[in-house]
């Protein structure tokens, strides 16, 4: 049910805010927005007026939700989700493809990774239309708190993914920044944005409630930079309901639901099922997989052996893929490519506040969190006293909920679950590659002077093939993973 989704504007008029927000700029070495060459007659001032102000923070917003569809889609393999079926998307399949491939998201693809650059894009506008609506009047722009407040937050989120995904990142032709840094900037601008709402709140295209999705974003980098009490304090804060899309709908390629168009109308890939470590250890379960996911009467987390689990809706179509080899499911989760897919919603403030509450020895008070999202869905309750298990259990929650929303890739970096890291096989007896976190375009590095002045001109990123390199927001607490682990 999308009771929080906010429609006042099509998605036409969001797809034309995106080919807007496409002709503003191409990224480069610019320290202002205001220093980009637009393209034709126009001048950066003839873009950025006061009239202009609500379509640039739509195209802020398109950009950023047809990198974040296309990113979800194109990262399944490494959250383990999806395996290939063709000859196209191995090098996912592989964990290979440590960098996102160059272009922007505009030019979308069944096999794309080219969501690196509009992420850029939304972040580099949304700076530029902040600082133009601090300089402009509420008596020049209507609803100025609101724009304002909006771009601060999609500022935000940006800098959100790079800090939760990317080994290190330089936003500007800056230096370099670790993922600490980048998602402390995060913060700050989720900060922005609350203040620029002041004491009210305001319905965007992705929301109902543009504060709520300034505080969870804020909560969730909290968590990941261990101000537990910070996030705390804003989790308690999401109510029951709560959710912000990507939005999506069928007006042009940009605008699809990616995880659709890939997986169930294209069927470039398959919903992953339980896996092996083939050919390194082949005794060891490294995922459970996302076939036949149930709850039991006892609220365990169980493969077949109870009530299915609605958070992750997966069919088999009785047939064999592409390849002719791997059995073909399907999720139902998107129906059409005009589905839109949460990317916020209050079921991540319970699992952040129930993960505070185990760090801190509040085990039934984690319990409960685990148990309102159980209630939610009408599944049976989990009850436990076992500090090791009611952590396993909550990050199979967050598996669970965060089905194809773009979430778990983060959780596996951070929690430290299974990279193969080039040891091993897949189901087809494909080598793995190396890939954890990812690393920026070569041309990030090549064309940086900051980064060639610290580390040489040789420099191309962190040796993640070295298996003693470590994501830098990796917990310490080992977990007992895959859960279930009582998979045949």
């Amino acid at each position: 049910m999308k009771t929080q989704r906010h429609t006042r504007w099509s998605g036409t008029r969001l797809a034309m805010a995106s080919a807007m927000g496409a002709a503003i700029l191409t990224i480069g070495a610019c320290d202002s927005l205001l220093e980009v060459k637009v393209p034709g007659n126009l001048t950066a001032d003839d873009l950025f007026t006061p009239v202009s102000a609500p379509i640039i923070i739509n195209s802020i917003i398109a950009d950023f939700e047809c990198s974040w569809s296309m990113r979800s889609a194109t990262t399944s393999a490494q959250e383990d989700a999806t395996w290939s079926t063709s000859g196209y998307w191995a090098q996912d399949t592989r964990f290979t493809n440590e960098r996102p491939g160059g272009g922007a998201c505009v030019g979308n693809s069944d096999t794309g990774t080219s969501w690196f650059a509009s992420f850029q894009s939304s972040r580099f506008i949304a700076i530029g239309a902040y600082d133009k609506l601090g300089e402009w009047t509420d008596a020049e722009v209507a609803d100025r708190s609101t724009l304002l407040a909006t771009a601060a937050v999609y500022i935000g989120l940006n800098y959100t993914v790079f800090g939760e995904t990317y080994c290190e990142f330089s936003p500007d032709v800056g230096p370099m920044k670790t993922p600490t840094e980048m998602l402390t900037v995060a913060e700050g601008w989720f900060t922005k944005a609350l203040d620029a709402l002041g004491s009210g709140d305001a319905a965007i295209v992705s929301t109902t409630s543009l504060k709520q999705l300034a505080l969870l974003g804020r909560a969730r980098v909290r968590l990941a930079i261990r101000d537990l009490a910070g996030a705390r304090a804003d989790a308690l804060q999401i109510q029951p309901g709560f959710v912000a899309y990507v939005t999506r709908d069928a007006s042009v390629r940009s605008r699809w639901n990616a995880v659709t168009q890939a997986m169930t109308v294209s069927g470039w890939r398959t919903i992953g099922g339980p896996m092996y470590w083939n050919d390194y250890d082949d005794d060891q379960l490294v995922t459970a997989g996302y076939y036949d996911l149930t709850i039991d009467a006892a609220g365990l987390q169980t493969v077949n052996d109870g009530v299915a689990d609605p958070r992750v809706p997966v069919e088999y179509t009785g047939q064999f893929a592409q390849d002719g080899i791997t059995d073909q499911y399907i999720q139902t989760k998107y129906p059409t490519v005009s589905s839109d897919q949460p990317m916020a919603r209050w079921a991540e403030a319970q699992l952040i506040l129930a993960e505070i509450e185990i760090d801190g020895g509040g085990l039934a008070a984690a319990v409960g969190h685990i148990n309102a999202l159980r209630d939610a869905h009408s599944l049976p309750n989990f009850a436990s006293t076992d500090s090791d298990e009611i952590y396993r259990t909550m990050i199979e929650e967050r598996r669970r909920e965060f089905f194809f929303e773009g979430r778990f890739h983060a959780d596996k970096l951070r929690y430290g679950l299974w990279f193969p890291r080039g040891r091993g096989k897949d189901h087809k007896g494909i080598q793995y590659g190396f890939t954890t976190c990812h690393l920026m375009p070569e041309s990030e590095y090549e064309l940086n002077q900051n980064i060639i002045d610290e580390f040489g001109v040789d420099y191309d990123g962190p040796d993640v093939t070295d298996l003693n390199y470590s994501y830098e927001l990796k917990l310490s607490r080992a977990v007992d993973w895959p859960v279930p682990n009582t998979n045949p």
